[in-house]
């Protein structure tokens, strides 16, 4: 017996659709002679992640009921990042505008911070849901706890550049650091994950008390 559709069910398929008709879009001008230029390249990146993304959401939470609101807000939030590539103010994208620009003094805030304070809040939103709903062993679990290092690490990063742009000879690095730095957070709490799983697998049982923590959430 086919089960009804859910609300995630739908937001899947119409995520899937989305995708699909701007990666028709996409190829078919690079087929059609046009060249694809390397930020359109990145815009398809990251579209492609966010869907894998989704689908990840929603095979490993497909039992889990989300409300309405929040996949509409996180709907807006993949909307937002498409209108950022494909509409036009001016004859340039919205990722290339700057809104609220008055004068030579004040250049305005660039469309991509609004994209990433809206996807910000949505993630918030989000993934408080999923830790209430999720078991600490499932595989969305652990990828949380390896999103909040990451989360915790970003925010050493951003003082890092705050003092990259406020103090003379401060020796943070540029951006590649800051990059590398992540990867290494990235790597470091990966490292967590797969040590925890082997030690989890050579327990035996009276193992000692030296090992639980591979269980702990």
């Amino acid at each position: 017996m086919i089960r009804k559709l859910r609300p995630s069910d739908w937001f899947l398929i119409i995520n899937v659709v989305l995708f699909l008709l701007m990666s028709r879009e996409v190829y078919y001008g690079q087929m059609a002679g046009i060249t694809l230029s390397g930020t359109n390249t990145e815009f398809l990146i990251h579209a492609g992640s966010i869907l894998t993304a989704i689908f990840a959401i929603w095979w490993y939470l497909r039992r889990i009921a989300f409300p309405v609101w929040l996949l509409v807000m996180v709907q807006g939030g993949i909307m937002v990042h498409f209108a950022g590539g494909y509409v036009h103010v001016d004859g340039a994208r919205l990722y290339d505008t700057a809104l609220f620009a008055s004068d030579a003094s004040w250049s305005g805030i660039h469309y991509d911070k609004f994209v990433h304070i809206y996807n910000a809040f949505a993630g918030s939103a989000l993934i408080t849901h999923l830790f209430r709903h999720t078991r600490s062993h499932s595989p969305m679990a652990r990828a949380l706890v390896v999103l909040s290092v990451l989360g915790a690490g970003a925010i050493v990063e951003i003082v890092e550049y705050l003092v990259s742009v406020t103090v003379q000879a401060n020796g943070v690095g540029a951006y590649d650091n800051n990059m590398l730095d992540m990867v290494a957070n990235l790597a470091g709490a990966l490292l967590f994950e797969a040590v925890r799983l082997i030690v989890k697998a050579m327990r035996r049982p009276g193992a000692g008390a030296g090992a639980e923590w591979a269980d702990r959430p």
